[in-house]
C-alpha cells in the first residue's frame, strides 16, 4: 500500500530517475513512490532504491540539485567480509525471545521490552573493541524465528560508519544480542542477514508492524516518540530528536547512545562470536515473564558501573577497616546512617564507627544527598536508591516503587 503523504518522501520523477524528480506534491498521492522501505529515509530511498529525497510538502520547492557525487570507499571492508543491512526500532511489544516483563495492570499476552535491551556502554578494554553494547531483532538469515529461535541468545560484532549528513566518516563496532525477531515481511529482513537495533525512542510510527508503548509504557509516552522521525521529516541529524524527554536513565542512556553514532541505517560487516560477554549474556531472557512488581534487576536495567574488561567485573566492597573519625572531622566525613543516605540525628552515634555499632546504626559510611534513602520512592528512578552495601532495590510497579531491602 503506498504510504501516505509525508513532509519527505522518495520520488523518481517523470523519467522514472531520482535525477528527473522535481518533487511536485500530487493531489492523489502518486509523487510517495517506492514503498516503505524506499521512504524510511534519505540514505534507503538515494542509495538503496537510487530515487531523489524530497523534504518540500507544499509543492514549491525550488529546482532539484545535481546528483550527489558517490563517496569513494575508504577503508571498505574485505571481500570475505560479512555485510548486513540496519535499522531501529524500539516497538514495546515484548518481542520474540522472551527479553521482557509484564507491565502492571496488563495480561500475560502483553509484554514489554526489558529496559535492559537498550543500548550500553561497553566495558573499556573489552575484547571485542566495542563502544557499545545493545540488542536488535534479527532476520531469519541470523537465526531468527517467530518463538525463541535459535538466534535468540547469540551475539554479533557489528562495525559500522557514520552516515548522518555532516558526521559522515566515524566508525564504531558494537556487539549486539539478538532479542527479538525482524520478520520477511519487512523487505531488509527478507532479503539477507539483517539487524534491527533495539533504540528507545527511535521507532518509526509510519512503518512499525507492532508499536505498543503508548498503551504498554504510557509514563515514558514522550520519550518513546523523541526521535521517531529523526532524519526522516528533514535531513537535519541535529534535530528532531530529543533523548531527554525519557524519565528512565536506562532508556534515556540508550536512546543517546545511538544517537551519538550518527547511524542512519548502514549497512555494516559482522561476525558472530562464540560466545556473548557477560554483560549481555546476563540480561534478562525468560518465560514465563517476569511481572513489573518483581522485575529482575537485569531486565530494569543494564547498568554495572565501572568496569574495565567483560572479565573483571567484581566489585570492591565497602570499607570498614578506616580509623573511626573524632568530634573534629569536617563536615561530610563518615557517620551513623540509619537511611544508607544521611547522617543519624544523635551526636554520640556519630563520633566513631563503634558507637554507631552500638546505637544499631545500619552503616558507617560517609553521606551521599544525591540518592534515594530507603523506604524513598523511587518510581521515576530505578537505579537511585542509595545501596552502600549492595542490599537495596527498587521494588514496586509503574504506579509507585520504593526502595526497600
Amino acid at each position: 500500500m503506498t504510504p501516505k503523504a509525508l513532509s519527505a518522501y522518495c520520488n523518481w520523477g517523470p523519467a522514472g530517475t531520482g535525477a528527473s524528480s522535481t518533487c511536485e506534491l500530487q493531489s492523489d498521492g502518486s509523487h510517495v513512490q517506492g514503498g516503505n522501505y524506499c521512504n524510511v529515509g534519505q540514505t534507503n530511498c538515494e542509495t538503496g532504491c537510487g530515487g531523489r529525497w524530497c523534504l518540500n510538502d507544499n509543492g514549491t520547492g525550488g529546482p532539484p540539485p545535481g546528483p550527489t557525487p558517490p563517496t569513494p570507499p575508504t577503508n571498505g571492508p574485505p571481500s570475505s567480509a560479512l555485510t548486513a543491512t540496519t535499522t531501529r526500532y524500539w516497538d514495546c511489544s515484548g518481542g520474540a525471545c522472551a527479553c521482557s516483563y509484564i507491565p502492571t495492570g496488563l495480561s500475560t499476552n502483553e509484554p514489554s521490552h526489558c529496559h535492559s535491551n537498550a543500548m550500553f556502554a561497553a566495558p573499556t578494554g573489552n575484547p571485542h573493541g566495542a563502544t557499545y553494547y545493545g540488542a536488535a531483532a534479527i532476520s531469519a538469515t541470523l537465526g531468527g524465528g517467530n518463538w525463541m529461535a535459535e538466534g535468540c541468545g547469540k551475539c554479533w560484532k557489528v562495525t559500522g560508519t557514520s552516515n548522518a549528513r555532516g558526521y559522515e566518516g566515524e566508525t564504531s563496532t558494537l556487539v549486539l544480542k539478538g532479542t527479538n525477531f525482524c520478520p520477511d515481511v519487512n523487505p531488509l529482513c527478507g532479503a539477507g542477514a539483517h539487524f534491527d537495533i533495539a533504540v528507545p525512542g527511535f521507532d518509526v510510527l509510519a512503518y512499525s508492524f507492532a508499536h505498543e508503548c503508548p498503551t504498554r509504557e504510557p509514563e515514558e509516552a514522550e520519550g518513546f516518540a523523541a526521535c521517531g522521525t529523526w532524519l526522516i521529516d528533514n535531513n537535519d541529524p541535529d534535530t528532531n530528536c530529543d533523548c531527554s524527554l525519557f524519565k528512565s536513565p536506562t532508556l534515556r542512556a540508550g536512546c543517546e547512545n545511538f544517537y551519538s553514532l550518527k547511524w542512519d541505517n548502514p549497512t555494516v560487516t559482522y561476525e558472530e562470536l562464540t560466545s556473548c560477554p557477560p554483560e549481555l549474556a546476563d540480561l534478562h531472557c525468560k518465560y514465563p515473564y517476569a511481572t513489573e512488581g518483581n522485575m529482575p534487576d537485569t531486565c530494569a536495567s543494564n547498568d554495572f558501573g565501572e568496569v574495565t574488561s567483560t572479565t573483571s567485573t567484581t566489585t570492591t566492597p565497602p570499607a570498614t577497616t578506616k580509623p573511626p573519625p573524632t568530634t573534629s572531622d569536617p563536615p561530610g566525613d563518615h557517620c551513623c546512617s540509619w537511611n544508607y543516605a544521611s547522617c543519624g540525628g544523635n551526636a554520640w552515634c556519630n563520633e566513631s564507627e563503634v558507637n554507631c555499632d552500638t546505637c544499631g546504626g545500619k552503616v558507617w559510611m560517609e553521606p551521599n544527598p544525591n540518592c534515594i534513602p530507603i523506604y524513598g520512592e523511587c518510581t521515576g528512578d530505578r537505579q537511585g536508591c542509595c545501596n552502600p552495601l549492595g542490599n537495596v532495590r527498587c521494588n514496586g510497579d509503574r504506579w509507585y516503587s520504593q526502595c526497600q531491602e
